[in-house]
């Protein structure tokens, strides 16, 4: 004998009863968090380091199919002659799908938590700093090997241990050859200059000239748009001027005394002459450029010289109060999301062999 069917409403409603059991109680547990979590971001937006893993949350829908439908139809059956001789459950047999939906939000709960939510906070910083703008020769002869590797390679070096001392001023990159060209304007964000300066190559701009004086008349011209209290040029190069197309070196240094700006030279290369008599560097025009600015002459074979002398420099000149602002990050929100996760998984377990055990 078999069991009249129930009416089409109830068996749609008893379709959809899980997934309403799963709204409501994932609803309460998505308040709770989300208080939680308007408490700790004090302002700031919650940040997700790993999005990807909400892809997970489609393996709770999968796990829900299962435990719902999947389970419910392999189930095994028993026969009896009767149909009055089993009694409905009642409300039990609503309850009994329980287990199941703490496990679906449980597997939800570790997709949210493996994403890794966070808080960050916003600290001001209020900075001494001042502008810096390097000026480098990239003419054919810096390729002369009279420094370890080559003259390029020394001045590189010397750029590198300098912005490693160089926290928050901040500081460009001018090039020059036969022409000059900006090759990093006004920056706090020394790593990435540093990593401009180790790719500088000959050839970067036309090499066969040495204009000093409009290299050193293209850093002035970014320094006139700052509004730094101090400013300082550094200059790289050989000496060895041959090309002029709007400043002479003289010219240029100048133009750097009116604007109140010192400009400090690093000879690259050795003074010693070569086989015939002749210098292979000129550090005349170097040192004229120093003294006219009110800077100082430096030798990039003497590191320790130059840092000395410009970090005592540094100490007397005005700097300018910058405020930057910096995100920092603050709570980890992960932790209550993995504890709800394991707390529904344990009354799972605690409900699923209890009362609500399901029988076949």
């Amino acid at each position: 004998m078999t069991a009249q069917k129930r009416p089409l409403g109830i068996r749609l409603f008893r379709w959809v009863w899980p997934w309403l059991l799963v709204g409501a109680i994932g609803g309460i547990l998505a308040l709770i968090m989300l208080s939680r979590m308007h408490s700790a971001q004090k302002g700031e937006p919650i940040v997700l380091h790993d999005k990807r893993a909400l892809v997970l949350i489609a393996g709770g829908v999968v796990v829900a199919m299962i435990v719902f439908y999947l389970h419910r139809w392999r189930s095994a059956a028993m026969a009896f002659s009767q149909v009055g001789l089993v009694g409905e459950r009642g409300i039990g047999s609503w309850l009994a799908d329980i287990p199941g939906v703490l496990r679906v939000l449980a597997v939800v709960s570790l997709a949210v938590a493996l994403a890794r939510p966070e808080t960050y906070r916003t600290v001001e910083r209020v900075e001494d700093a001042i502008d810096i703008m390097i000026v480098v020769d990239m003419s054919k002869s810096m390729e002369e090997t009279d420094l370890p590797r080559d003259r390029l390679d020394a001045a590189q070096r010397v750029i590198r241990r300098f912005l490693h001392r160089t926290k928050n001023d901040r500081v460009g990159l001018v090039i020059f050859g036969q022409q000059a060209m900006l090759q990093c304007p006004l920056t706090q964000d020394s790593k990435m200059l540093e990593s401009i300066v180790a790719d500088l190559a000959i050839g970067d701009v036309p090499e066969l000239g040495t204009a000093i004086g409009d290299g050193l008349a293209l850093g002035l011209a970014q320094l006139r748009r700052s509004d730094a209290k101090s400013k300082i040029v550094i200059l790289l190069s050989d000496g060895d001027s041959n090309w002029v197309t709007r400043f002479e070196p003289d010219e240029a240094a100048r133009q750097a005394k009116a604007m109140g700006i010192q400009v400090y030279t690093l000879l690259v290369g050795k003074e010693e002459s070569d086989v015939l008599g002749g210098m292979s560097v000129n550090p005349a025009t170097l040192r004229s450029i120093a003294q006219i600015t009110g800077g100082e002459f430096y030798r990039a074979s003497d590191y320790d010289s130059f840092d000395r002398g410009f970090q005592a420099v540094r100490s007397k000149l005005d700097t300018t109060k910058r405020v930057r602002l910096e995100r920092l990050p603050d709570r980890q929100l992960f932790v209550p999301l993995l504890a709800i996760a394991l707390l529904l998984l344990g009354l799972e377990l605690a409900l699923g062999y209890g009362r609500l055990r399901r029988l076949p």
